[in-house]
């Protein structure tokens, strides 16, 4: 599972034995959550991070998330809920993670979720003014900035033929980043679609293919196995870093994490997998993996099925 983690490290890859800074650590406990699934020896690192980094505001809240989900995860709901109102009250201005803990708050009470996560999109988008200066860059590039200053994840459709190595010249002061958005895209002859939450680069024709894609979900009258699958897969969130990892071991570090049944049918080409995404739901990772590699995936007998298209 180590070699997988290189390969598909969650969020960031930094050495096991870093040693007091904030990313560092954080990374430290991503690996400890997710790759090792002991979710107590994560939790110990996300608190310290929150106490002895808390001047760093930006990564102080992401841990004090990550206290609220690995709480969920082993089913200690009170904690989980102190977590998130922490996290509510004391970051105030990490508005992007205070909408997703209210979003959790109403999960766990049973309410429904106030702000969908396209609606907290385009208000990101809305509010955030920013400066851009590329000369001769890569698009991705520029996407990586944005994600980066906004705290909302952009994805390259790999499909979308010269987008991934497209070069532009970019430059804008003091725009609201829908606006950007929306310059950026005419100017590249591309298409941006906030799916979910999550802006996907794409051409104009696949992006309404994108917008069409059904969820992935138990038929109706499903066996309860199936039914289990579906749940599953709304309620696990996870980060990916995946960079040219060929679909086999792709599939496997999700069963790994998961512990769902996935399934590769031998007919599947044997391409490989380049997806790097941030806290989402394991269904709509799911998604995109099908949309952005020509697959089906389904859920069939208790498992996830991934065919080739």
């Amino acid at each position: 599972m180590k070699t997988l983690a290189l390969l598909a490290a969650l969020l960031v890859s930094a050495s096991a034995f870093a040693e007091d800074g904030a990313a560092e650590d954080y990374a430290r406990a991503l690996d400890r959550e997710n790759t090792d699934r002991d979710l107590n020896g994560a939790l110990e690192i996300y608190k310290s991070i929150v106490k002895k980094h808390r001047d760093e505001e930006e990564i102080a809240a992401k841990a004090q998330y990550r206290m609220g989900e690995c709480w969920e995860k082993l089913g200690v709901t009170a904690d989980a809920k102190q977590a998130y109102e922490e996290l509510i009250r004391d970051f105030p201005g990490q508005a992007n993670l205070v909408d997703k803990a209210k979003e959790r708050l109403g999960a766990i009470s049973g309410a429904p979720a106030a702000v969908t996560p396209e609606e907290r999109t385009r208000k990101i988008l809305e509010k955030t003014r920013i400066d851009l200066d590329f000369n001769d860059s890569a698009i991705t590039d520029v996407l990586d900035f944005i994600s980066s200053f906004a705290h909302v994840p952009c994805l390259v459709d790999p499909q979308a033929g010269e987008l991934a190595t497209k070069q532009i010249t970019f430059a804008v002061k003091d725009l609201p980043l829908s606006k950007v958005i929306d310059l950026l895209a005419e100017t590249s002859h591309f298409a941006c679609v906030n799916w979910n939450g999550i802006l996907v680069w794409t051409t104009p024709e696949r992006a309404a293919l994108l917008k069409q894609m059904p969820t992935i979900a138990a038929e109706n009258g499903a066996p309860a196995d199936d039914a289990k699958v579906e749940r599953a897969i709304n309620s696990i969130r996870i980060s990916l870093n995946f960079s040219e990892t060929p679909l086999a071991e792709s599939l496997s570090f999700i069963r790994e994490v998961s512990d769902l049944n996935v399934v590769l049918d031998e007919k599947c080409p044997n391409s490989n997998v380049s997806l790097r995404i941030e806290d989402t739901r394991l269904g709509d990772v799911l998604s995109l993996l099908a949309f952005m590699n020509k697959l089906e995936i389904f859920i069939k007998n208790g498992a996830l099925v991934v065919k080739g298209k």
